[in-house]
């Protein structure tokens, strides 16, 4: 009996060991798990531009293109349209604030294009799935902030005229809120916990139309990797508009300038002549003046001296001029010369009806005396007679 108890008592043993021989044997066989924190996760749409298909499922989205990492939207404001002096951008035609040129309609005829080939919805609001605008929104952030730190002049650039939804930069930087805690001892800690980010892409501001260029239509092209080179040739045609409108505009400048300087040459010679007037007046005044010149001035003026404006020399005997017209006395027809006065004017007028002499002035001068002033002067230079 007490054999046959120690046979079982040997054969259970036996049993267990190989059972749990066994059972070891398949533990080591099985899968490791990994902890799921660790565990990559593929997202194959990552890199692709999504957008509503054209079909009655409205979570229903099919691949366009790709989405522009960050080296490669900043790529585009490489263009030498964004190299130049960023005031001769006021040179462009703009409509509600957008830049209108030539060929800058591509963009739409592009993008409708290719929504086409993909069978994507083409509705006047842009549906793109929450995958890609969150890419793309990271992807443009980074852009806009190395160009913020790197070309401020440039970032601003950008932000007024192609951004125009951009009221402020709050989305290119992360944002915290503040919650504070207390131990038992009434220590005080705070934690910062990161916010949602704020997009930097905001097609809503356009109702999501891109049936024009505007800030979607710009957006949409710029986090679109195979829209570049249609941005680029829109780039290069505006850039050729405001080119040749520079050169115009230069030359409108140089021949202001040109102008400017004339007229500065013209009031420098003005002022060279009138010191040089002055100069020989203060000399015409100081010497004294011949019978015929005090004859002449006193005609025009009303002065035998004349004025500084107004007075007559005698460069040749019997010739006078007072740098408007030069009158030699002896041509004058003293037979039909006169001197009379009228009334409706008040003016004195000496004239030869051989219609080659004519003075008038307003100077309230005694025609008695100013027809002895003449006789003198025939005197001295007597001028031609006729029989009446």
């Amino acid at each position: 009996m007490f054999s046959f108890n120690l046979q079982f008592i040997v054969f259970i043993i036996i049993a267990l060991v190989s059972t749990m021989s066994i059972a070891k044997e398949n533990r080591s066989k099985a899968p490791t798990l990994k902890d799921p924190s660790t565990v990559p996760i593929v997202q194959n749409s990552s890199i692709a531009l999504m957008v509503r298909k054209n079909s009655d499922n409205w979570d229903d989205f099919v691949k366009v293109g790709t989405i522009a990492t960050t080296s490669q939207i900043c790529e585009v404001f490489s263009h030498p349209f964004f190299k130049g002096p960023l005031k001769n951008h006021e040179l462009l035609d703009t409509m509600n604030g957008h830049f209108r040129w030539d060929g800058i309609e591509a963009s739409t005829l592009w993008i409708n294009q290719k929504f086409k080939d993909a069978n994507a919805k083409k509705t006047r609001g842009l549906s793109i799935n929450k995958n890609t605008l969150t890419v793309a929104d990271q992807n443009f952030s980074a852009c806009l902030k190395q160009i913020k730190m790197k070309k401020p002049k440039l970032y601003n650039f950008i932000k007024y005229s192609f951004l125009h939804y951009f009221k402020n930069d709050t989305c290119l930087e992360q944002r915290f809120k503040i919650k504070k805690k207390v131990d038992d001892n009434g220590n005080i800690t705070e934690e910062r916990i990161p916010l949602k980010k704020k997009s930097c892409i905001h097609f809503n501001y356009n109702s999501g139309d891109y049936s024009y260029w505007n800030s979607t239509t710009f957006v949409l092209m710029l986090i679109w990797k195979e829209a570049h080179p249609v941005l680029s040739k829109i780039f290069e045609n505006g850039n050729k508009v405001m080119n040749v409108r520079l050169i115009k505009r230069n030359k409108l400048i140089e021949q202001k300038r040109l102008a400017e300087e004339k007229k500065k040459g013209e009031l420098q010679k003005q002022k060279e002549l009138s010191n040089t007037r002055k100069q020989l007046w203060l000399a015409y005044k100081s010497r004294n003046k011949t019978l015929m010149e005090q004859v002449y001035n006193f005609s025009t003026t009303g002065d035998l001296e004349g004025t500084q404006y107004n007075y007559w020399v005698e460069f040749k005997k019997c010739v006078l001029s007072n740098r408007r017209q030069s009158i030699d006395n002896r041509n004058i027809n003293m037979t039909a010369f006169r001197i009379y006065s009228e009334i409706k004017n008040k003016k004195i007028k000496m004239i030869s009806s051989d219609g080659k002499f004519y003075f008038s002035t307003y100077a309230n001068i005694p025609i008695d005396r100013l027809q002895k002033a003449w006789k003198l002067a025939f005197n001295k230079c007597p001028g031609k007679s006729s029989k009446f």
